[in-house]
């Protein structure tokens, strides 16, 4: 898979695709034609891209989007005489954490539009809405999923990212709406998708429950189900926003700092050695940045300063010697 691109629901924008050949260089792939499908495999657009003969790159306007959707978007054309079709991904979305506009006035630096590009900046906001997303497991704007689950045989049904909470005086948003489902008998065979009404009957529970209210199962069986729905908040509180700024004016620089990458502490001449705060999976190594985040993530971090839930104190064992399976154990 290729790129992925974050593209505003009900905004035109252009999408940009280059064919690379065994080294660095773009290769002309003749005449390409552009075609996206959405997750039901119904085409979302087609049509012919166009060359730049400076950068070698083909472009295709795409067309204003109205749904929430994750775009699979095929660029095909001839190289050396063989049909060649290369990927890219669009996912539309309902907002971003900031916008382009916001990101570039958060530094004077960044005004200059020849060192920092459109381009650039576009790519940096999407991997810090990626990297926040993962730290507080929580989409911060309105986004598109599509889920292939096992039928439970009950009622119910946990969705992934389904539940809501207050936390700060801010709503955790998990599914705000389900756009469609639809259930096979078993797996493999062709699906029924539920119909208006039946989809009207669907409750979402505390705990990111998906019930359906008119008592009719989720039909047993191994990836049986697929629903799609969206899900996220509405905007993203003040401070979090602030502290993804920071992030992306640290990611846009990222190659340009003075310090070593694997230096995890330094010395300033007569001012004495300043240790570094380190990066991991769940913080960004940016003080500031990592505290805004763990003020509203829900997972814990490998330095154990997360906001999400912390282990048991005392680990449950199983004693074959004891009747009950989740016993604490010997006192």
């Amino acid at each position: 898979m290729g790129t992925l691109t974050r593209v505003a629901r009900t905004a035109a924008a252009t999408l940009t695709h280059i064919f690379e050949g065994v080294g660095e260089d773009a290769v002309d792939a003749g005449e390409v034609t552009v075609t996206a499908t959405g997750p039901d495999g119904l085409v979302a657009f087609t049509g012919a891209a166009t060359r730049d003969p400076d950068s070698g790159a083909y472009t295709y306007p795409m067309p204003a989007q109205a749904s929430l959707t994750l775009l699979d978007v095929a660029w095909s054309g001839t190289v050396s005489g063989a049909v060649v079709v290369e990927r890219d991904q669009v996912e539309i979305v309902g907002g971003f954490l900031f916008s382009l506009r916001q990101g570039r006035a958060s530094d004077p630096s960044l005004r200059d539009t020849t060192k920092y590009p459109t381009a650039d900046l576009a790519r940096a906001r999407t991997e810090v809405e990626q990297e926040c997303e993962w730290i507080c497991d929580q989409a911060w704007v309105p986004r598109y999923r599509r889920v292939v689950l096992d039928g439970s045989g009950s009622t119910d049904l946990i969705l992934p990212t389904g539940g809501d909470e207050w936390r700060g005086g801010v709503l955790m948003r998990g599914v705000r709406s389900i756009r469609a489902a639809s259930i096979a008998p078993r797996y493999g065979q062709p699906a029924v998708p539920l119909t208006g009404e039946q989809l009207a009957a669907l409750a979402m529970r505390p705990g990111g429950t998906l019930r359906r209210t008119d008592g009719t199962a989720w039909t047993a069986g191994d990836g049986n189900v697929v629903v799609e729905y969206e899900y996220g908040a509405d905007a993203a509180p003040a401070d979090l926003v602030r502290a993804a700024l920071t992030r992306f004016r640290d990611r846009l620089n990222f190659d340009k700092r003075q310090v070593p990458d694997r230096a995890v502490s330094f010395t300033i001449q007569d001012m004495g050695t300043y240790r570094l705060s380190l990066p991991d999976k769940y913080q960004t190594g940016i003080p500031e940045v990592d505290a805004a985040y763990a003020r509203y993530s829900r997972r814990v971090s490998d330095s154990g300063s997360g906001g999400g839930p912390a282990p048991a104190s005392r680990t449950l064992d199983f004693d074959p010697q004891w009747h009950s399976l989740y016993h604490g154990g010997r006192r």
